[in-house]
């Protein structure tokens, strides 16, 4: 009998562990969001693409930003195991000079439920890189 019980824990154990949900960054190399360097007054806005690795549904909560000047958008339905997402960030690109700013996914991932991704660049002033559009 303990044998059993034993092998069912165990086998119980392996299944929750084996059956998660977990978020990956398609996109961007180290989960960084590199704008380098644009124009004043560009279109700060970047396509985060993300995809479900696990085999539950991933569901984002939150996303929280480290400013004001970085607003995400991410999906409110689940993703369902190995399908894609989309976060769409969008950096304020008024202010000249270099910037690093973190969102912060939460979701029901197990391994990561608060990944950090890293916004960066430089906003350079729009005379400065004529052949960059804004």
């Amino acid at each position: 009998m303990k044998k059993f019980i034993l092998s069912s824990a165990f086998l119980l154990g392996t299944y929750i562990f084996s059956n998660a949900q977990e978020i990956k960054i398609i996109n961007y190399d180290n989960n960084t969001v590199d704008y380098g360097k644009i124009n004043k007054g560009s279109d700060g806005k970047r396509i985060v693409k993300i995809q479900n690795i696990g085999d539950k549904p991933l569901i984002i909560s939150n996303i929280n930003t480290s400013c004001g000047c970085t607003v995400p958008q991410w999906p409110t339905e689940p993703i369902a195991p190995g399908k894609k997402g989309e976060i769409t960030v969008t950096y304020n690109t008024s202010n000249v000079g270099k910037f690093s700013r973190t969102i912060t996914i939460s979701s029901n991932d197990e391994k990561k439920p608060n990944l950090p991704v890293k916004i960066e660049g430089t906003v350079i002033a729009s005379e400065t890189l004529p052949n960059i559009k804004k």
